[in-house]
């Protein structure tokens, strides 16, 4: 296994929030700093919302005043991060965290197995949605048919797949509003959009500016659905006996921060929010607290691994007030040094 020379930091997630951080740290003349991602550009989710024509711009820069397609941020932060020095390497999977070293095994295509050791670690390693068995009101079996937000942005905007279907969606929050306005724009009817709440978990703004391109039909006080069928999805059928038919159906929502890494090298999880715990000194909370530090000093968290989910540009821009955090670390490190 190959050994890279001590570094920097290691920022961990190349989503806008590990953009922000990197590029922060940069600009502050910290170096050599190392950016990884296991995927194959830059961007994190954004990357995945492709511009297109007839496409739903889904992404708000409120500095700028205007909304643009998740590609174009991605595009703005990797043109940032060619502009910096910081070592990006993509699709490379972290498989072993040692905190107290502050040490991570990786495997890359190019480098194989090696080790990574940095002065300070930064996990931007954002959300994921819950599964059905976490959500604990959708049961039955999973048939074809059956995607959640990424698998749909990989055939309507990766792929580009004319989808001619009738979809059913899980969820009723910001994201399942845009899913049902992309599903819509690559083809779809309008979707029936079934949720436990008795309103829609999505502001009116947000609803009102998706609804140029799709108005689902809302059911609401769902406390529990089964999905219907055999090879494919066909149906869901709500607590009160009615079905709901389909041919696609979506789990949408519900973000759970991805903390899998710090759970793996014992950091302070607060297990039944899945946040990392962060705070400053011993001091340490489930929030997001001053200091973004995790449990084991020189380990930092940023962006939506924190909870309280926010949009990719609030995420670039709690990196680059991590990335403050981080150097006022380092400055204390070295002062005790």
């Amino acid at each position: 296994m190959n050994s890279i020379g001590k570094v920097k930091v290691l920022v961990i997630g190349a989503g806008p929030a590990g953009a922000g951080v990197a590029i922060g740290l940069a600009r502050r003349g910290i170096k050599p700093v190392i950016l990884i991602d296991r995927h194959e550009r830059v961007g994190g989710v954004p990357s995945l919302y492709k511009k297109k024509p007839g496409g739903v711009p889904t992404f708000v820069l409120w500095t700028k005043g205007r909304l643009v397609f998740g590609e174009q941020m991605a595009e703005r932060l990797a043109d940032k991060l060619r502009a910096s020095e910081v070592d990006v390497w993509l699709e490379t999977q972290v498989i072993e965290v040692f905190p107290g070293e502050k040490k991570a095994t990786l495997v890359n295509p190019s480098r194989g197995r090696c080790q990574v050791a940095a002065e300070a670690v930064v996990l931007a390693c954002g959300a994921r949605e819950r599964t059905p068995a976490e959500r604990g009101w959708i049961n039955g079996s999973r048939p074809s048919g059956l995607l959640f937000t990424k698998n749909m942005l990989d055939l309507v905007d990766q792929h580009e797949v004319h989808v001619a279907c009738t979809p059913v969606i899980l969820g009723s929050d910001l994201i399942a509003h845009a899913a049902a306005a992309k599903l819509k724009s690559a083809g779809a009817s309008d979707a029936v959009m079934v949720d436990r709440s008795p309103r829609p978990d999505c502001s009116l703004p947000a609803r009102f500016y998706f609804g140029r391109w799709a108005k689902p039909h809302y059911q609401g006080g769902a406390h529990a659905v089964t999905v219907v069928g055999g090879r494919s999805v066909s149906a869901v059928t709500l607590a009160n006996g009615a079905q709901v038919r389909c041919d696609l159906l979506m789990i949408c929502g519900d973000l759970v921060p991805n903390t899998e890494l710090a759970l793996m090298g014992n950091l302070r999880v607060d297990l039944a929010s899945r946040r990392a715990a962060v705070g400053s000194g011993y001091q340490l909370r489930a929030a997001v607290g001053s200091g973004y530090q995790l449990s084991e000093p020189g380990w930092f968290a940023a962006g939506n691994i924190l909870g309280d989910y926010h949009g990719a540009e609030w995420c670039y821009f709690n990196g680059r007030r991590v990335a403050c955090q981080v150097a006022k670390y380092l400055r204390r490190a070295e002062t005790r040094d």
